[in-house]
């Protein structure tokens, strides 16, 4: 143990990298070694120090998030039915939040200057602030998305409400993104035997995969 110097933690760890570990792996398994030769010094070894800051590690690299191909998207929307189809052709052409798309009223569409709104959120079925200020401000309104949101509008699927919002439940209330993703969209993405994902999964699809 006594040999356990930063040249030979070095090589070890070189060797756990060289075998196609994560950056996380490799230092979950120097952590719990040094662990392990801390208690062995606690207990009379005489054994080096050696700190991970000692060692040259791979860099973590944060995992790309999923998100749906065009294919996907496509299908989804295509095949989902209202409000459903509209809320994920959003989330899809403006890169919102799921409650931010929730929470959209009549008023928050420009068709004018081809803008979305974003002014609220929507968190367990309740209006608020969105969650960053960051997040308040303006979306710009694809002339593909302007459409269907004319469609949608003028369609029986939009309930008219006394808060004007987009998308409304029965009771003219937001509707909840965990219910809908429950009720709705888990059971459609089955359907298709597609994969569920975290729902900005949905924002990087683009419009592109969404013409008619």
């Amino acid at each position: 143990m006594a040999d356990l110097t930063v040249k030979r933690m070095q090589t070890f760890a070189t060797t756990l990298v060289s075998g196609k570990r994560t950056a996380k792996t490799v230092e979950n398994v120097l952590l719990t070694l040094s662990s392990i030769l801390g208690s062995a010094r606690k207990w009379g070894y005489k054994i080096p120090e050696v700190a991970l800051s000692d060692l040259s590690l791979p860099r973590k690299v944060k995992a790309k998030p999923r998100c749906y191909s065009a294919d996907e998207m496509a299908r989804i929307v295509s095949s989902a039915d209202e409000p459903l189809g509209t809320i994920c052709f959003v989330l899809c052409a403006t890169g919102m939040r799921i409650g931010e798309a929730l929470a959209l009223r009549t008023e928050d569409l420009d068709f004018t200057r081809r803008l979305i709104h974003v002014r609220s959120s929507v968190y367990a079925g309740t209006l608020g602030t969105p969650k960053s200020d960051a997040s308040i401000g303006s979306l710009p309104m694809p002339p593909v998305l302007a459409t269907r949101l004319k469609t949608f509008l003028d369609s029986k699927h939009y309930r008219h409400n006394g808060q004007r919002l987009l998308f409304a439940n029965r009771r003219g209330r937001p509707f909840s993104a965990n219910k809908l993703r429950e009720k709705k969209l888990r059971p459609l993405l089955l359907l298709l035997g597609i994969s569920e994902f975290h729902s900005r999964a949905f924002t990087h699809s683009g419009t592109e995969s969404l013409r008619p």
